[in-house]
């Protein structure tokens, strides 16, 4: 008996340990993918040399613009998340503004990306009065719109650039192709997305992917997920809010496109605004490479790699990415850090406060009618 309990202990405890250093390794593995791919950049471009010499001739104006687009971005973000938390209550603009630095910016840098941002903001509602369904229809739809509206503005900007002529039609018309097939699937289930049949009958079709797990019946699926459309619906709103949400997403990504395209200026780099706006997209979709936290060093790879295809030379391309990350990411993820610590802290003080009185009535004691 006690050795096999013994052995249970060990087994948990090796389990344990294999699970800690899971994340350690692939950390580790992501940062030697991210070195290598800087490494390629730099010594193409000449050396660090070449590359410091490109920072130190930067102009501090077009930094400072780079980074007010970073927090423009950010708060457009914000002013999303308000727009879609304040259907099930009240929220104030720094509160919204809190939550956009704590999901697009610290959560963008985390290595499990943008997992972390999104629980903690999701506390953050729930000590706000929010109920969990509410918390996280209003999470999950924000980011529903800021994925597809970045992927519709992605598809437009490659459509636009193949068309008038920066890549040659014979060898870039498959991506103009794609690109128009992003934007025709998106429309398609931007429709199907409205229709309470459309979640009925994904209820039903991933029930039956259980393989022999027990689950609800495919009556009570189809009336959960209903319920569920319904309860979306009422965040999202109106068409005309629905609207302005796609705006204010489409604004954010271009916003952050004008960040690289004010890096670029900063360095005496010209390129026209849909080149830049390529070059800021295929970077982003780099940054989601899992193994890497917001794809540190990735997308310092991809980026004036993207940018000498144009004729931009690799020097003055990474020294203008390098100020591009550092003032667009790395400044909004360090804010959104401290903001994130405050989230926690009131968290914990508003879950401290709420179990306190939940002990209370359940201590009360029991008075004689005459003492009521």
């Amino acid at each position: 008996m006690g050795s096999s309990s013994g052995r249970k202990v060990e087994d948990v405890d090796a389990s344990s340990s294999t699970r800690h250093r899971l994340p350690t390794a692939r950390l580790v593995v992501g940062v030697g993918v991210g070195a290598l791919a800087v490494w390629f950049v730099v010594s193409t471009a000449g050396g660090l040399a070449d590359a410091g010499d490109s920072m130190r001739q930067m102009r501090p104006g077009w930094l400072a613009a780079v980074a007010l687009a970073a927090f423009v971005r950010i708060g457009l973000y914000g002013l999303q998340i308000r727009w879609l938390a304040r259907r099930s209550g009240p929220i104030s603009v720094g509160a919204a503004l809190g939550l956009s630095f704590v999901v697009f910016g610290f959560g963008a840098v985390t290595p499990a990306a943008p997992a972390e941002g999104l629980a903690l903001a999701a506390r953050d509602l729930r000590s706000r009065g929010r109920s969990k369904q509410q918390a996280r229809l209003t999470l999950g739809l924000s980011e529903w719109f800021a994925q597809r509206t970045f992927y519709a503005v992605t598809a437009i900007n490659l459509v636009v650039v193949v068309s008038v002529g920066h890549l040659a039609w014979a060898e870039s018309w498959p991506f103009a192709l794609a690109g128009v097939l992003v934007i025709v699937l998106l429309a398609v289930t931007a429709g199907l997305a409205r229709r309470p049949a459309s979640a009925e009958r994904a209820a039903v079709i991933l029930g039956a992917l259980r393989f022999g797990r027990p689950g609800p019946a495919p009556a009570d699926r189809r009336q959960a997920a209903t319920a569920w459309h319904g309860a979306a619906m009422n965040i999202v709103g109106r068409p005309t809010n629905r609207l302005r949400l796609v705006a204010v997403s489409a604004a954010a990504v271009l916003v952050d496109a004008a960040a690289l395209w004010a890096a670029c200026t900063a360095s005496g780099i010209h390129l026209s605004f849909e080149v830049v706006v390529l070059a800021a997209t295929v970077g982003t979709m780099a940054s989601w490479i899992p193994l890497l936290p917001g794809g540190l060093g990735l997308v310092e790879g991809v980026i004036p790699v993207v940018l000498h295809r144009f004729g931009v030379p690799l020097a003055g391309g990474l020294a203008a990415t390098v100020a591009y990350r550092a003032l667009g990411t790395l400044v909004p993820a360090l804010a959104g850090a401290g903001v994130a610590a405050a989230v926690r802290s009131r968290s914990t003080r508003h879950r401290h406060e709420r179990l306190g009185a939940r002990g209370s009535r359940n201590e009360e004691p029991d008075l004689p009618i005459s003492d009521r």
